[in-house]
């Protein structure tokens, strides 16, 4: 998520803050200074008000954290790949890669996180103000993540329970339907009686949709490996080619990068970005990066997508045994998925 600040790392993850945090928890800061007890601390002088206003808006973000942490820690121990969590204006989101699909291991994580905040609301629900308003929070957390729509955990939960019956695909699109529902009824709900209510729906709404696209997008490319889909015998360049040369080089073919070849080994990636400030009779070795990511042919269009997500580039060059044998672009592989996506329209039964 971009404008996000890495703060700590917590047992091998990385911890983030958006900077729509710094919004909320002022919103949340203002609430709990002009509410009256239990849920506020308007009878107290400042500095006091002020000062347990701002610390009790902090640890809200504190059991968001924790909430998210538990997913990530199970998720961990069933063989996911956790990259980071962040905290931001609606909460907290853990980017969880390689989710597992059985349905016992998809509800245990999901799981985690409710579990862990009723058991942090059921212990400080005691008589002490400040430990009652984080208590009282937990418990809005766990039940709220427990409702049966997609990004909460609440739709994980739900496809975990439908994917015996209905399989993985299926039960992600009535679960993502179950959450469309229910947040149109929340957004209707809010539109009278709280504009909060009606921004949390839409981004449940919009949470529900993309669970399905990504879903979808999965499973039609499934069956396709990077060899399928890759343009063999790309273009590139030699490391003793000049920046002009790889500039005509890109107004004649509309390509903004190319792999580096010497001697029939790629040993870097030029492009745009590397030679915009540099002297047009600049050596391409000198520009570019050495730093090449490459995909095999034998691996999945799934994996090169995420490759290029993570890494915030658009090709990848393809190498086999070493040698480069294909180039993939992020546009080759979204125009596949939306043929096969027409294609599987055209092959549903009326």
């Amino acid at each position: 998520m971009a404008y996000s600040i890495r703060v700590c790392r917590l047992f091998g993850i990385d911890v983030k803050v958006h900077v729509s945090l710094a919004l909320i928890i002022a919103i949340l800061s203002y609430v709990f200074y002009v509410n009256k007890p239990p849920f506020g601390f308007s009878d107290l002088s400042d500095p006091l008000r002020a000062f347990l206003s701002i610390f009790m808006s902090v640890l809200i973000f504190v059991a968001v954290l924790i909430h998210e942490l538990s997913h990530s820690l199970v998720a961990r121990r069933l063989g996911a790949r956790v990259k980071e969590i962040i905290l931001f204006i609606f909460g907290g989101v853990a980017n969880i890669e390689n989710i597992p699909k059985e349905p016992k291991k998809e509800f245990a994580i999901a799981i985690a996180g409710p579990l862990a905040s009723l058991i942090l609301s059921i212990t400080l629900l005691i008589p002490n103000r400040l430990t009652f308003l984080f208590g009282y929070f937990n418990l809005i957390l766990a039940f709220f993540n427990l409702i049966p729509a997609f990004p909460m955990d609440g739709g994980r939960i739900l496809r975990s329970l439908l994917v015996k019956k209905y399989g993985y695909i299926r039960a992600t699109r009535i679960s993502a339907n179950v959450g469309k529902f229910l947040a149109i009824l929340m957004g209707i709900f809010g539109l009278f009686y709280s504009i909060w209510l009606t921004l949390i729906a839409l981004f449940i709404y919009i949470g529900a949709s993309e669970e399905e696209k990504a879903v979808t997008f999965e499973s039609v490319l499934s069956k396709y490996k990077v060899g399928d889909v890759m343009t063999p015998n790309p273009m590139f360049v030699s490391p003793d080619d000049t920046v002009g040369d790889v500039l005509r080089l890109m107004l004649r073919h509309k390509h903004l990068g190319y792999p580096v070849v010497k001697d029939g080994k790629v040993v870097g990636v030029v492009t745009l970005k590397d030679i915009m400030n540099s002297e047009e009779f600049e050596k391409v070795e000198n520009v570019m990066s050495r730093d090449v990511v490459a995909v095999n042919p034998d691996d999945s269009l799934i994996k090169a997508l995420r490759i290029m997500s993570e890494r915030r580039i658009g090709r990848l060059p393809v190498l086999k045994d070493g040698k480069l044998v294909g180039i993939i672009s992020r546009s080759d592989i979204i125009k596949l998925a939306e043929i096969l996506e027409v294609f599987e329209e055209i092959k549903k039964p009326e």
